[in-house]
């Protein structure tokens, strides 16, 4: 089995696979379980439900030009204030 890591002729580490693969997996699980987390937390702190803000949380993300932190930062702050389309 190789390492993890191989280094291009430019110098450059490129992760090998099935190492690639599998931290993109881990990323996507922990992204999922971010988001429901996210959405249960501010279901309970604000009068909307889970699935609502999860709906509204999607569309922004995939309409807005702006940094997925900066999507999150707004949408967390319209939420407290109930003030979500």
């Amino acid at each position: 089995m190789t390492g993890a890591w191989t280094m291009t002729d430019e110098g450059e580490f490129v992760l090998n696979e099935p190492y690639a693969s599998k931290l993109e997996e881990a990323k996507s699980v922990a992204t999922m379980a971010w988001t429901a987390a996210m959405m249960e937390w501010l279901s309970d702190e604000t009068g909307y439900e889970e699935e609502a803000l999860l709906v509204e949380f999607v569309r922004r993300a995939k309409l807005e030009g702006r940094s997925p932190m900066e999507i999150v930062e707004s949408f967390v702050i319209e939420a407290l204030e109930g003030n979500l389309r």
